[in-house]
Formats: structure tokens, C-alpha cells, sequence
């Protein structure tokens, strides 16, 4: 029997062929295997041209959606990503919004390096200070610096702003017993007056001439004519105008008096 297909429309009307009666046509089947495969190749052809493009807006898309379905999820959100205060400066304060976790104002944390003041010079030429009150009063102090049988302990010292004033390094060494047993200092001053009128007066220094015309020598001796404490006093190689405080090179060394 022909079929309407194989037939044209004049000659199939014609032959009197009722086409609307015709069983439908065969369709071709498709093996599970040959759907799975154009399935395949259909998505990596997807994924090759439009991946890249849905990696980067993914993310966004969540985003928006999760905001237009949950505000109060999407402001919660932004609220944590939004920097936050929590690294501060001295002398700052940072303040919570109201809502979260803490409702009044942080307290601001403020860094202090109030410092005791300076020693004169008077006072930290003594030999009745402490290895505690050393501790106390430098915020840094070199220990270790041993000699036999004495602990040293440097401090950096500036006993002031005038000229007069001395700036340099000062070490205690102290006894087993924890006597200070010996001072030394290595500094500068504009003035050497001042020192070495308390040297003479405290620990009774006098001037000592030597053969060298740079150096001014003061030296002390106990009851045995042994020396006991020397201060050396020298020019700045190099003296400028606009640095007066550093116009003489000191070093001073004295032993515990009898």
C-alpha cells in the first residue's frame, strides 16, 4: 500500500488516497549509549564557552539572589564584610553599631612611655644605688658584662639638656654581696666643669699632669697612694658650632672608696 509520503499531493488526491488515515511515521530510537554521549558532548560545549563567564558571576548571582530572598541576611552580611575598627591606634575609640554584639563603645587603649625622669648627674655617680633600682629606672639595661667576680649592668645616660650635662654609656659592676664595686662612663659633655668639680669634691680627684697636652687627667688614690678612680678628658676630634654638647670625650672609671 502507498504511502502518503512517497506519493505527490495532486497524484496522492488523486489516486484517492486518504493521507489524514495514514499510520504515523517510523521515528528512528535512540540507544541509551548514543544519549548519553550527546548529552556529553552537549555540556562540555557548554561548559567550554560559557564556564569561564559563570566562575566569575556565580558568585554574584548567589549573592543577589540570597539578598532579594533574605534581606536581613544579605545587611548581616555586609556588615561583617565591612572593615572593621578592631586594629586601632593609641588614643582612638571604636564604636559598635546598635545590633551587634556589643552595644556601647569599646574603651580606647591608650600606649604609655612615661618614663622616670633622668638622673642628675650627682645621682647616678653613686655608688649607693641598686641593682633594683637600676631595673627601675632605665627601660633598658644591657646585663652580663662580667668582669671577676663582678656583674655589670649598662644603662644609657643623659643627665640633662645643658651644656655641662653628660650623654653617654654608664655601667655599674656589682660585688657578690651586691655592692657596686665600680662605675665607668663613656659619653661626651660641652663642659667638663661640672663633673670634675663633683669628682673632686665627692671622691677627692686632683688634676695630674701628663705629657700628653690633649688630655686633661684627674685621679684619685686611697690611703695606700694607690689609684683608685681616673677621668680623662679630651677635645672632640672634630668641634662644631652647631654641636656644643660634644665638644670633650670623657671616660671616667672609679673603684668603691674605703
Amino acid at each position: 500500500m502507498p504511502l502518503c509520503r512517497n506519493a505527490p499531493f495532486g497524484q496522492a488526491a488523486a489516486a484517492g488516497l486518504n493521507c489524514d488515515k495514514q499510520p504515523p511515521l517510523a521515528v528512528p530510537m535512540l540507544s541509551d549509549m548514543d544519549f548519553k554521549k550527546i548529552l556529553l558532548y552537549g555540556g562540555g560545549l557548554l561548559l567550554a564557552t560559557t564556564g569561564p563567564i559563570s566562575l566569575f558571576t556565580a558568585s554574584d548571582r548567589f549573592a543577589g539572589i540570597r539578598k532579594s530572598w533574605f534581606p536581613s541576611a544579605g545587611a548581616a552580611a555586609s556588615a561583617q564584610s565591612a572593615p572593621s575598627a578592631a586594629i586601632r591606634q593609641p588614643g582612638t575609640t571604636v564604636s559598635v553599631a546598635a545590633g551587634q554584639r556589643f552595644a556601647a563603645p569599646l574603651p580606647a587603649v591608650t600606649v604609655s612611655d612615661a618614663a622616670l625622669p633622668s638622673p642628675s648627674m650627682a645621682e647616678a655617680l653613686s655608688f649607693d644605688v641598686t641593682a633594683d633600682w637600676i631595673m627601675r629606672r632605665w627601660p633598658r639595661v644591657s646585663a652580663g658584662l662580667a668582669q671577676v667576680q663582678l656583674q655589670g649592668y649598662r644603662v644609657p645616660l643623659v643627665t640633662g639638656t645643658s651644656i655641662a650635662d653628660l650623654a653617654g654609656s654608664l655601667t655599674y659592676y656589682f660585688t657578690p654581696q651586691q655592692q657596686v664595686q665600680r662605675i665607668t662612663f663613656r659619653g661626651a659633655t660641652g663642659d667638663p666643669g661640672a663633673l670634675l668639680a663633683l669628682l673632686a669634691n665627692r671622691y677627692r680627684f686632683t688634676r695630674r699632669l701628663t705629657n700628653d697636652p690633649g688630655i686633661i687627667l684627674y685621679e684619685t688614690v686611697n690611703s695606700s697612694n694607690q689609684t683608685t678612680g681616673t677621668a680623662k678628658i679630651r677635645s672632640a676630634r672634630v668641634i662644631k658650632a652647631n654641636q656644643p654638647y660634644t665638644r670633650f670625650d670623657v671616660e671616667l672609671a672609679i673603684d668603691r672608696p674605703e
